[in-house]
């Protein structure tokens, strides 16, 4: 899959992603979250079931997917047993993402997954940069593991560049184990580890931002720390704030993080429209002295971290998102494109008490 799909894969808010450590086996130069086995950050138990009786409590269980991702996931199989094990009791679907290190052997990739009968999704990821340490034959035994054990999955492979023959040949050998519609591709991000150690001469760029709306804008990412943020894209590697940051679980409850996220407008107008829409918005305010010259080709990400980035076009979206012309246009979109009725349900309710 593309950046240029046109709508969400999923409603907005029904499926969260937990970010259960920042371990990993491999430094892959491309990871935006910089993991590594050097990394100590981690889940705690107790935040963990905290957070995740909150997400399945949060609008009568309107959450229905909870996706385990890292770091790696299964750097520690007690850890995420038991987090995933809750999940299921919470009644929430489980995912996880994996490199599928643990893949060694088909029988090994069969009995580590039977050892987690709580996860029902799994997103195995290669590309050019995780083969530099983890072997093409653990991705098909981790496929056959998942197919023995009856998982849905599919594989999630990053590339700098759609032309790059490095990439094609991964896809090819994907192809002799897997349909073509269970690979999901995705550009890199020049955020975290990336913007220091991948070469930016390998992407294609041009002029024109993407067209094309974002599908990740509708999943939430919570953080070891407390950080809910909008998705799972480069602006977590941003430290000041901007809109696609949406509060902290050690500040507010999960419920009030949420129902602000659906008044978010900012957040909105990128997964109807994508950033192409604020961008215009943008140039029309005279701004367009701090768009940057080049974006990725198809890369929504890219485009969307170039605004996030930037102090005054933040400062200018913060007063964007207080229009209240703006706030309705986006609210009825979302009726329109998304059939998304809860932020002209909330805005009518806010309108009703400052009558």
């Amino acid at each position: 899959m593309s950046d240029e799909d046109n709508l969400p894969e999923m409603p907005f808010l029904r499926n969260v992603g937990l970010i259960i450590t920042y371990k990993c086996q491999v430094t892959c130069p491309h990871c935006i979250l910089e993991a590594g086995p050097h990394r100590t950050e981690e889940l705690t138990l107790q935040d963990a079931f905290n957070w995740i009786q909150q997400i399945a409590s949060y609008r009568n269980d309107y959450v229905k997917v909870l996706s385990l991702t890292g770091g790696e996931p299964f750097y520690n199989l007690f850890t995420l047993e038991k987090i995933a094990k809750f999940g299921e009791m919470c009644g929430l679907i489980v995912s996880a993402v994996t490199n599928a290190y643990w893949a060694k052997t088909p029988e090994k990739a069969v009995r580590v997954l039977r050892r987690l009968p709580a996860i029902k999704m799994l997103a195995i990821s290669t590309d050019v940069h995780h083969q530099e340490s983890i072997p093409f034959e653990n991705v098909k035994n981790a496929v056959f593991a998942a197919e023995a054990c009856r998982i849905p999955y599919h594989i999630a492979v990053c590339t700098e560049n759609e032309d790059d023959e490095e990439y094609k040949e991964i896809l090819e050998k994907l192809r002799e184990i897997v349909e073509d519609n269970m690979i999901k591709t995705a550009i890199t991000f020049p955020a975290g580890r990336a913007l220091k150690e991948i070469d930016a001469l390998k992407y294609q760029t041009t002029t024109k931002p993407p067209i094309s709306a974002c599908s990740a804008g509708s999943s939430p990412i919570i953080f070891p720390d407390g950080r809910v943020i909008a998705c799972i894209g480069p602006v977590i590697d941003l430290k000041s704030s901007h809109p696609l940051m949406l509060g902290n679980l050690r500040e507010k409850s999960l419920e009030e993080i949420f129902d602000r996220a659906e008044l978010n407008s900012i957040l909105h107008a990128i997964r109807i429209w994508g950033p192409k829409k604020l961008i215009s918005i943008i140039e029309e305010g005279n701004l367009g002295q701090h768009l940057p010259e080049k974006y990725i080709r198809n890369s929504v990400c890219n485009a969307c971290y170039s605004l996030m980035s930037n102090d005054v076009i933040v400062h200018f979206l913060d007063k964007l998102a207080a229009d209240l012309e703006f706030r309705r246009r986006v609210a009825y979109a979302r009726v329109y494109y998304l059939n998304e009725t809860r932020m002209v349900e909330l805005q009518n309710l806010q309108d009703l008490q400052n009558f």
